[in-house]
């Protein structure tokens, strides 16, 4: 039956201590994150792409789940193609992917499946990695402290200090790396505004420039028709008719013409079949019907 004398109880037998909870294993987790899709918790495969928070994902899922309009925490900072960026990796030469583990062998899970193309530092989360914005390359940080340039180091372009985001950051990074995306994305609106003004500027500019070259063309076209748009003969032709006129005005019968008591019925110059069309002669007074003169001919 038991219990009768023959048996020595234990200490943790008799008393019961409170239990402490259960510990992730650190290696395991930080695996998980650099070998899984952040979203779909999928393992990685290309392409790949990450956020401007560091997050990584597989570039088919995260399309998908853009196309459904999925609501998620995690991909919420996500509207469109411009939020995220894939990733320019470096094949590690020494990987060798593997199957099921059996347990009849021996297994480094320490092994990734890219490295860094200066350090040959492998991408497993025990080393920081970051990855610049302007062109995707993914570099580790001991070789973005010791090789230092403003050149990236594998593609050759030209980056700024602003555009190197971590990789997975930890939970102390996130605020920070939360605060540069904010300022990143406010500078980028700031430039897009600026180039639109001055290319409405220019647009303005351009078109006054041709309204005011189309007014002088029509200026310069209405006196070249005016001045001798028929060639030289005709401008002298012209000039001709003009002095001609000056000197009739000029004349001294006409000053007679101009004056107020002048009367064609008593010049004695004038015919009297001249005198007879004007309303002035004798033979158009007194008659039943109209003049045909309907008005008076002598100006002044």
């Amino acid at each position: 039956m038991g219990c009768d004398g023959g048996t020595i109880p234990r200490r943790d037998e008799l008393v019961r201590t409170k239990q402490k909870p259960e510990q992730k294993d650190k290696n395991s987790e930080r695996l998980y994150r650099w070998r899984h899709c952040a979203v779909s918790q999928a393992p990685l495969k290309s392409p790949i792409v990450a956020c401007e928070m560091g997050r990584i994902y597989n570039k088919e899922e995260l399309l998908t789940r853009m196309l459904d309009r999925a609501s998620e925490a995690g991909i919420a900072h996500i509207k469109g193609l411009k939020d995220f960026k894939e990733l320019n990796l470096t094949p590690n030469p020494g990987f060798v992917k593997k199957g099921a583990d059996l347990g009849d062998a021996y297994t480094d899970n320490q092994t990734s499946e890219y490295i860094c193309p200066v350090t040959s530092v492998e991408m497993n989360g025990k080393y920081k990695f970051f990855f610049v914005w302007s062109c995707g390359c993914v570099l580790s940080e001991r070789a973005l402290k010791e090789v230092k340039s403003e050149v990236c180091h594998k593609c050759g372009r030209a980056y700024a200090e602003e555009d190197v985001i971590p990789l997975n950051p930890s939970e102390e990074e996130q605020d920070e790396v939360k605060a540069a995306m904010l300022s990143r994305r406010a500078a980028a609106k700031a430039a897009k505004k600026a180039k639109k003004e001055g290319k409405r500027s220019a647009e303005s500019d351009e078109s006054e420039a041709s309204k005011s070259a189309n007014g002088k063309g029509k200026k310069v076209a209405k006196l070249s028709e005016g001045n001798g748009s028929c060639g030289e003969g005709t401008s002298k032709s012209t000039l001709r008719v003009n002095g001609v006129a000056s000197a009739v005005l000029r004349d001294k019968d006409f000053e007679k013409i101009r004056s107020a008591d002048f009367s064609v019925a008593s010049d004695p110059k004038a015919s009297e079949v001249f005198k007879s069309l004007f309303d002035t002669h004798k033979t158009a007074q007194k008659k039943s019907s109209a003049h045909w003169v309907t008005c008076n001919p002598q100006y002044f």
